[in-house]
């Protein structure tokens, strides 16, 4: 059945609903990890999501890689480049204008569907045209090098043209968006043709302190830049890990080709990077990446090699707390509190409280 068209809407009140504006939301899930699926329903429905499982993949027959994908020694690294291949070919398949993607052990905030219209009043000031225009945007490097370059655009500050189709940002004006990952950095001038412009969001107090916040593979400036409690959202560049990202359906055509029909030659995520910032022969795409993260891996009281199904990932030992990296709210760790009714939640980066210790 062709997907139904009901969920495209330009208005910020469309991110209440059931799939936060998009008009599916999927999760990759390996049939036989029960305990990530049962997390994951019971994350979407005490949040008032509505989801759709797209099953892992742990058996590829070689024949079937495209050019390059006989150098790809990791069955895990394989078995993921497939399950997001085959999330690409649903959203063709059932002509899916925009969706967002998790992966089974992606965690959010309570307040995720608030924190995604602010995110929403952001990607719009990068991704939209100025009001009367078609051609021209607020971040000048948008195009071109030569102007002089402005790169703070502040929510409630700056305006665009008002988009129709999604409250994103209309569709045919963005691919990708980057919202769950294991560290990002901010382009710089030298990473040119890459757009510079930024979009902040200051005084979000759902982003926790700086002395909290871990940007694991980022570059840290975040901190380093911006007041507390600030989110900002930029061009993708060197991220890393998929746990969650918003893509269109023409997206989906190209990466669908790029990387299940053109070459495989890396691991999925920074084939994912390689489109967004036009490299390895990959023409670049119009990306967002959001500074903390509003998706992240969660991490419960288990076995540490019970984490990732994706090679050794994951290290020895006990985790011996639950937690979920720069979500102050988050979803899994207040299971507790949401089953039974309770609005005493557990913050697990409170303004002025010591920095706890995580463990990964």
């Amino acid at each position: 059945m062709r997907g139904s068209r009901q969920h495209d809407d330009g208005s910020l009140d469309n991110i209440l609903n059931t799939t936060l504006g998009f008009q599916k939301i999927y999760v990759i899930n390996l049939p036989r990890r029960t305990d990530h699926r049962d997390q994951a329903s019971l994350a979407a429905h005490l949040t008032d999501l509505q989801i759709e499982y797209i099953d892992g993949v742990t058996e590829v027959e070689e024949k079937t890689l495209p050019l390059g994908g006989d150098a790809i020694t990791s069955e895990g690294a394989i078995g993921a480049w497939r399950a997001h291949a085959n999330v690409y070919r649903a959203i063709v398949e059932n002509n899916i204008t925009s969706a967002l993607v998790l992966e089974d052990d992606s965690d959010w905030d309570i307040r995720i569907k608030s924190q995604m219209q602010e995110f929403a009043k952001a990607s719009r000031l990068l991704v939209q045209p100025l009001q009367g225009t078609t051609d021209k945007f607020l971040d000048p490097t948008y195009y071109s090098f030569d102007a002089p370059v402005q790169r703070d655009f502040y929510v409630g500050e700056h305006t665009t043209t008002t988009p129709t189709n999604s409250p994103y940002g209309d569709t045919q004006n963005w691919d990708y968006f980057w919202l769950g990952h294991c560290g990002a950095k901010f382009p710089q001038p030298s990473d040119a043709p890459i757009p510079q412009g930024r979009a902040v969001l200051l005084n979000d107090q759902t982003v926790p302190e700086k002395q909290h916040i871990d940007a694991q593979f980022g570059d840290g400036l975040l901190t380093e830049e911006y007041p507390e409690h600030t989110r900002v959202i930029s061009r993708v560049h060197d991220n890393v890990c998929t746990s969650a990202y918003a893509i269109t359906l023409e997206g989906a055509r190209r990466y669908l080709y790029e990387l299940a029909i053109n070459k495989f030659d890396k691991g999925v995520d920074l084939m994912m990077g390689d489109m967004c910032e036009g490299r390895d022969g990959r023409p670049m795409r119009t990306c967002l990446s959001v500074h903390p993260q509003l998706f992240q891996h969660h991490r419960p009281i288990a076995r540490k090699t019970s984490f990732s199904d994706i090679g050794d990932l994951s290290g020895e030992g006990y985790s011996e707390q639950a937690f979920t990296r720069n979500i102050r709210w988050a979803t899994r760790v207040n299971f507790q509190a949401l089953v039974y009714g309770s609005t005493d939640y557990v913050d697990l980066f409170p303004d002025g409280g010591e920095r706890p210790d995580l463990h990964t």
